[in-house]
């Protein structure tokens, strides 16, 4: 805006009196300024805000589906053992809480170090 030329009645009313146009270039100057240092970045930080919740969600969508896929073929596999009737998933949940144990204690100790 500050490098066009100003057409009409106010080109003729600035012709003499160049200081206001000077001043109101200035202006928009300095505005146009501080809106690029403000809301530039909030634009590219709001955007990654997006973009990180969406893979959050797809990632938690992700690791139900393959918990659930996960205790499915455990059950599966603990229906051919011989102590364990078919469609039984008692098994299955305590091979999932010893490996959600371990793995938790070992985190927990990784937390004291």
């Amino acid at each position: 805006m500050s490098g066009e030329p100003i057409d009409g009645p106010v080109a003729a009313a600035t012709e003499g009196d160049d200081w206001p146009a000077k001043a109101s270039a200035t202006v928009v100057h300095y505005v146009g300024t501080v809106r690029d240092r403000t809301t530039g970045p909030a634009l590219v930080a709001s955007r990654y805000a997006v973009y990180v919740l969406a893979m959050a969600l797809i990632g938690l969508v992700l690791a139900v589906l393959l918990l659930l896929l996960l205790v499915r073929l455990l059950v599966s596999a603990t229906g051919e053992l011989p102590f364990v009737d078919q469609g039984e998933t008692w098994l299955a949940y305590y091979i999932l809480g010893a490996i959600f144990v371990l793995g938790g204690s070992f985190l927990w100790r990784k937390k004291e170090a």
